[in-house]
């Protein structure tokens, strides 16, 4: 009966051994954050895809910018000269030229933006999905996420691996 009750110490002892090694995987699995955030303003800032959009789109508009300048310019010395009819075309021109602008930084702010923000989400649906997040958040500075625990802002990943992606790497 000793040895019964030596073989039944033994393999409680092993059983248990098993458990807590069992235990302590799933642990050290499940500790490991499934919902996460990233701040959409770093984000979109630091992609290069915003960065090369917005210096195509900067060299536009400043040129834009310039045109008008130089014929508000002209338009002032035509007043001082009282060439009114010179002076009604150089209006109808610069009227147009502005809505021009105008047209150049609402295209960028919303058509340029949404382009970049469908890549980006793209790319965090593909990196939430390797990463096996079952939430990936989005903030914009003091709004959302009031408080994180250190380590599940994973907007630095992301922007990494969006420019990867951007490249084409």
């Amino acid at each position: 009966m000793k040895k019964h009750t030596i073989s039944l110490l033994l393999i409680n002892g092993i059983l248990a051994i098993a458990l807590i090694i069992l235990l302590s995987f799933y642990i050290s699995n499940s500790s490991r954050s499934e919902v996460v955030y990233v701040d959409n303003v770093q984000l979109f800032n630091g992609f290069n895809m915003s960065k090369d959009l917005g210096k195509v789109n900067n060299e536009k508009i400043t040129k834009q910018k310039k045109k008008l300048d130089s014929l508000y310019a002209i338009y002032r010395i035509l007043s001082e000269q009282k060439n009114t009819e010179k002076t009604q075309e150089l209006e109808n021109q610069l009227r147009s030229e502005d809505e021009e602008l105008r047209k150049m930084n609402e295209y960028f702010s919303k058509d340029l933006s949404q382009k970049v923000w469908n890549r980006l989400n793209q790319y965090i649906k593909e990196y939430g999905e390797t990463n096996q997040y079952k939430i990936v958040l989005g903030t914009q500075g003091s709004g959302n996420v009031m408080y994180a625990i250190e380590g599940i802002d994973v907007t630095d990943r992301i922007l990494e691996y969006a420019n990867i992606k951007y490249e084409g790497n």
